[in-house]
């Protein structure tokens, strides 16, 4: 017997907008040195809990990685977090899609639609140099709250969505140290990583728990990361649009699998009202 899946919500899609949405002002940025734990202290004078993890997000960077002789890259003054977004916040191309999450290496974060509107992002670290994420198609097939890895049984990997079974690809919870440094995984701060878990649907699998009947959340990885350069946000000081992404950028990454997304989606709820019908 086929497992039916929990009721999936799938929102209306939005109306159509009848003007062209205004390209967002940039917000500028200022350079925060860091030399030790003095200026550590002057930080957290300055600035509120959530806007230092706003910062550290900002960054790639999680707490255990802050360094002495390191840069913070601060925006001023701290606005809403998706102001932020290197992705836009709408994608035309992507209005007949429920969901789907983008995902690149050249910025390092993630951008998750509904319906072609950003309803969330967040940084990444993507594979290293040497173990890169692949770029191309996946889907979000399963998930567990933990797993082990299967490179080190000692690496913890909590909130895992799996996207590709046989090379163990997936997106979940683990540190970011401002840099692409995982083996081929996308790991993502904990309430990212958290959010992705409970928002994604996952394949369908027939009665022999091999064949896919239907496929989970699309996931499209893309972009080039510059190894031994300096990245993306380290470079908002000068140019406060050096992470920012166009919607044509971002149609032109996701039209060569279009048609295949959507015959998977109509699959997958022709599936669904079958199953419901039993």
């Amino acid at each position: 017997m086929v497992t039916l899946p929990a009721r999936e919500a799938r929102p209306a899609p939005p109306e159509p907008e009848s003007e062209t949405l205004p390209s967002p002002v940039p917000v500028l940025y200022h350079p925060f040195p860091i030399y030790g734990l003095e200026s550590l202290a002057e930080l957290q004078s300055r600035l509120k809990p959530e806007d230092i993890s706003l910062v550290l997000k900002l960054n790639r960077l999680d707490d255990r990685h802050i360094r002495r002789g390191s840069t913070l890259i601060i925006p001023d003054p701290i606005p809403d977090w998706m102001d932020l977004s290197p992705f836009p916040h709408r994608v035309e191309a992507l209005r007949s899609i429920a969901k789907i999450i983008l995902v690149s290496r050249r910025v390092q974060a993630f951008g998750a639609y509904e319906f072609g509107h950003l309803v969330r992002w967040g940084p990444t670290s993507t594979g290293k140099k040497s173990t890169p994420t692949p770029a191309g198609l996946y889907h979000t097939n399963w998930k567990a709250r933990q797993r082990r890895s299967t490179v080190n049984p000692a690496w913890l990997l909590r909130w895992y969505v799996n996207l590709e079974n046989r090379e163990g690809i997936s997106f979940h919870q683990y540190s970011l140290p401002g840099y692409p440094a995982s083996h081929a995984c996308i790991r993502l701060f904990e309430d990212d990583a958290r959010w992705i878990y409970h928002w994604i649907d996952q394949w369908i699998l027939a009665e022999d728990g091999r064949t896919v009947l239907a496929q989970g959340t699309p996931v499209i990885v893309f972009g080039q990361y510059p190894y031994g350069q300096e990245p993306p946000w380290k470079q908002l000081v000068e140019d406060p649009r050096a992470t920012m992404m166009s919607e044509q950028e971002i149609e032109d990454v996701v039209r060569p699998y279009l048609a295949r997304l959507r015959q998977e989606a109509d699959e997958r709820q022709r599936l669904m009202a079958e199953l419901r019908s039993q």
